[in-house]
């Protein structure tokens, strides 16, 4: 009986055994095998595409005034350009140091584009008429204290001051000024004297003023008779300033409509790829692990968990290998167990797999000057730059035959000329290119558009886990410029101090939320979109045109390059909407509502606030 007891035990241990190691096995294996999302959306038909020339055709229902005698002219001109045909607002431009001013009755809005109001003349009496009689005019630039300025003042909403100029150095936003801009204030580098100091009156809305003591008003309007003035008071431009600029424009009318992207991004560089290198000095104190074991057991499940909190989709960049060969041959990756269990984990969460490139060395040739940035080599020739990208491409083919590569990252956001023509031309694969919005000294930077070789540019915004207030003022203005946020972060932002290593994982990750919570409640209904997918929102969005009429209680909206579905942006400064024919829409915050048109032709009717 005892010997019958003891093989039964030993069985009965043996089972439990192959029992535990099946059930490694099985762990060891999740994620090895792994589910493609669909796409959201389709590619778009070439005469879809050819559709964007026709935003030139747009009806010239603004008028910009420059003046090339005047400071920052290139700049400024190019700025409210930029920004005018983001929002799709036909525009006439005209150099009064060049051209008599246009007859104002002509416009429905207009953007004064220079700071000493004296060049306007006479036609600053024209100018006050047409705004009293219902025309909404923009002044772009901090106003010098010129007679004429004094003279328009007090119908601008200015009650005193404009002789002198007042010290800055942080905006702070009030009244729902922008999507996302309640309590946020932000701090330039340097404090800069470039705003007129002035004290409003009760005819004013402010929506920001200055961060200090002086609370200099920045940005504010104010009725006159049956138009409105809106006063952008800071004296300066640049690229990230863009989605302030359409919020000021976006006051004139009592409906502002502009078509967005409607797209979250989340990139995820050098992903999958080898164990990272860096230094992991900062992850044995605080984990007492080594650096691969971090990843697998810390880092991951945390990008994981903001997947199921916010819905991400990750597009992550596959790299081969960390090697520097820029000639020779390019040995395939032989240790893929790391790429198949972070890849498949990744597709399963609804994400996609895009191309960084076999190594880290960008697309840029002999003759490329990396300025001393960044210690590179070039390639030697485009048959050894195209054997590299070919094996691994192959490696994603092997590892994930599901998941279609469509998007590429160029290694450290440097792409040259010849980089860009040699992807169009010999790797047809890549549909969309992500890169910067900002730009940088050799870095590549974009819009957000279909470029003429048909290659869809989709940039990216912000990066890495710091997020600091510059990170956020870029945010900010792209969101409300686009409705888009686009974000990248390396797997090595955490073994690199000057990515925040130090502070350690714990805070770069409560950052990290921070920043979801804050993007995620502003705008609420955004939606998550691959690399692949916002390429192809991007697509939509800049071959879309827009015809409008108004009449009483209603808005008729006309689009031309529509293909399946777009998405404008519609600020009610005065009213609400009430119903729409050809699309639906939704509440976003405070005046701004999002605007799905699935139709080429939509009616809006409009009411007052209830």
């Amino acid at each position: 009986m005892k010997e019958m007891l003891k093989r039964f035990s030993v069985t009965i241990a043996v089972i439990a055994v192959l029992i535990a190691v099946t059930a490694l096995l099985i762990i060891d294996n999740i994620g090895k095998s792994y589910t493609v999302a669909d796409k959201s959306l389709t590619d778009l038909p070439s005469s879809v595409v050819a559709e964007k020339e026709r935003k030139s055709e747009t009806p010239k229902t603004c008028l910009v005034l420059t003046d090339s005698r005047q400071e920052s002219y290139d700049a400024v001109s190019e700025h409210v350009s930029d920004v005018l045909s983001i929002m799709r607002v036909g525009f006439d431009m005209v150099d009064i140091a060049k051209e008599s001013i246009p007859d104002f009755d002509s416009y429905k809005t207009s953007v004064i584009a220079f700071s000493d109001l004296d060049a306007l003349e006479e036609k600053s009496s024209d100018l006050l008429v047409w705004v009293q009689g219902g025309g909404g005019c923009m002044l772009f630039c901090a106003p010098i204290g010129t007679p004429t300025f004094h003279f328009l003042s007090r119908y601008m909403g200015i009650a005193d001051g404009g002789v002198n100029y007042a010290t800055f150095a942080g905006i702070s936003f009030k009244n729902g000024f922008m999507i996302g801009s309640e309590d946020y204030t932000f701090h330039w580098g340097e404090p800069m004297t470039t705003a007129i100091s002035c004290l409003l009156d009760e005819n004013a809305k402010l929506y920001a003023e200055s961060d200090d003591e002086s609370a200099t008003p920045l940005i504010w309007k104010a009725k006159c008779g049956k138009g409105m003035f809106s006063v952008m008071n800071v004296g300066f431009c640049e690229k990230a300033m863009r989605g302030l600029t359409c919020a000021t424009y976006s006051l004139l009318e009592d409906v502002c409509i502009y078509p967005v992207i409607n797209a979250s991004s989340f990139f995820l560089d050098d992903f999958p790829s080898p164990v990272p290198m860096g230094d992991g000095t900062y992850i044995r104190r605080d984990y007492n692990r080594d650096i691969s074991s971090f990843y697998s057991n810390v880092w991951w499940p945390d990008m994981l968990a903001l997947c199921d909190k916010y819905g991400i989709r990750y597009t992550g960049m596959l790299i081969d290998d960390y090697t520097e060969e820029v000639d020779g041959s390019f040995p395939q990756q032989k240790d893929t167990e790391r790429f198949e269990h972070f890849g498949s984990l990744l597709l399963d969460n609804g994400g996609e797999i895009g191309l960084h490139g076999y190594n880290h060395i960008p697309l840029c040739f002999n003759d490329f000057d990396f300025m001393d940035k960044v210690d590179y080599k070039t390639w030697k020739s485009e048959d050894n730059a195209l054997s590299a990208i070919e094996r691994a491409l192959e490696l994603g083919e092997t590892l994930f035959p599901d998941n279609e590569i469509s998007v590429y990252v160029p290694p450290s956001n440097i792409l040259s000329d010849e980089g860009r023509k040699f992807l169009h031309d010999y790797v047809p694969e890549i549909k969309v290119i992500s890169s910067l919005y900002l730009e940088g000294d050799i870095e590549y930077s974009q819009e957000f558009e279909v470029a003429d070789d048909g290659i869809i540019e989709f940039p990216r915004v912000i990066s890495g886990a710091v997020l600091d207030q510059y990170m956020r003022w870029d945010a900010l203005n792209a969101l409300n410029l686009y409705y888009v946020n686009s974000h990248f972060i390396h797997p090595d932002d955490v073994l690199d101090v000057d990515r925040g290593a130090e502070q350690g994982w714990e805070m770069l990750y409560d950052n990290l939320v921070n920043y979801c919570d804050w993007l995620y409640g502003c705008a609420e209904n955004i939606r998550n979109l691959t690399g692949s997918d916002a390429g192809r929102a991007t697509a939509r969005y800049d071959c879309l045109s827009v015809e409008r009429r108004d009449s009483d209680n209603e808005i008729q909206l006309r689009l031309t390059g529509f293909y399946d579905e777009a998405y404008l942006m519609m600020r009610f400064n005065s009213g609400e909407p009430v119903k729409v024919s050809g699309g639906e829409v939704e509440h976003i915050s405070g005046d701004f509502y999002l605007l799905k048109a699935t139709q080429d032709t939509l009616i809006i009717e409009t009411g007052e606030p209830k």
